[in-house]
């Protein structure tokens, strides 16, 4: 990493804890790339602080913005002065910039991740049915994009569980009130009838092997996208593929919201350094066990 001066750009990601943040490392490694003067930082910023820390960290002129890491996402929401769609809908933001005018905005790039992924990995979602476990922040701007685009370019029917009482209920109500496709709560993680199913749960977090379903229940032609990285390949990933399945982590998630986030912070020679070739990126977060799986991952977009 060049040696940062008075004149490095400042990008922060607060979280609580930070010890697992990866994106620091991989915006690092970009900016060296390209040569741009900036750097990225891990900040641990409690809970209750994070409204007072947002707004007075953007006083230093230097700080060109921020990647919200958790529990902070849906706390950002109301601390802007705008944000896209996607953050209003999913309730959450996981990016802020400071626009010339001095306000600061915020969007969502979670749910492009989850797309850009399942492309990566010619998994098909549009026109299909797909079941997220859980209902949280996360599992909330994967249902935004998987349901923008109706039953056409996006998924026909999109199926939330979540064992708290009536949250799937919740999160379901505001996706389909937002978009075409056809957004319910699930009764139970039952993963059969569904052609994709999304696990946004901790469950497998900590390596136990709890499953968050019934894995010999999906249905031959099934895939199945598990968007932890840590615990990888975690005990669902492990499983459906003893099956035979299609059944990816949720790095890539990572990989394919990179761009994004610099066209969002109007660094557009990073965004093309990584459009065109990621696997570096991918070098940095994969897990030694699954290195070998970089360069099989196919390419093409699936209609």
């Amino acid at each position: 990493m060049a040696s940062i001066t008075g004149k490095t750009d400042l990008y922060l990601i607060p979280g609580d804890p930070v010890t697992n943040v990866r994106l620091p490392r991989m915006f690092n490694a970009v900016f060296e790339r390209c040569g741009i003067d900036a750097v990225m930082v891990p900040v641990q910023v409690r809970a209750r602080d994070f409204a007072v820390w947002l707004k007075a960290s953007f006083l230093g002129h230097n700080v060109r913005g921020m990647l919200i890491a958790p529990p902070h996402k849906p706390l950002a929401v109301d601390l802007l002065d705008g944000c896209g769609l996607f953050a209003r809908v999913a309730g959450s933001v996981n990016i802020v910039r400071r626009t010339k005018s001095g306000e600061l905005e915020g969007d969502l790039f979670d749910g492009e991740g989850i797309v850009g992924a399942l492309d990566w990995f010619g998994i098909p979602f549009r026109g299909q049915r797909v079941l997220i476990l859980g209902a949280g922040v996360s599992a909330a701007a994967i249902g935004v994009s998987l349901a923008e685009g109706g039953g056409d370019d996006g998924a026909r029917h999109i199926a939330f569980y979540d064992p708290a009482a009536g949250k799937a209920a919740g999160t379901a109500a505001r996706i389909d009130a937002a978009f075409d496709a056809e957004v319910v709560a699930a009764t139970s993680a039952d993963p059969s009838g569904y052609d994709l199913v999304i696990n946004a749960t901790q469950v497998g977090l900590q390596g136990e092997e709890t499953l968050p379903c019934d894995v010999a229940r999906l249905a031959p032609h099934a895939a199945v996208f598990d968007i932890l990285l840590r615990g990888q390949p975690t005990p669902l990933v492990r499983a459906a593929r003893a099956r035979g399945l299609q059944a990816q982590p949720g790095f890539e998630m990572l990989i394919q919201q990179m761009a994004h986030y610099f066209d969002y912070f109007d660094l557009p020679q990073a965004a093309a350094l990584v459009r065109e070739d990621a696997g570096f990126l991918r070098q940095i977060i994969y897990p030694a066990e699954l290195q070998a799986e970089i360069a099989q991952a196919p390419r093409g977009r699936q209609g």
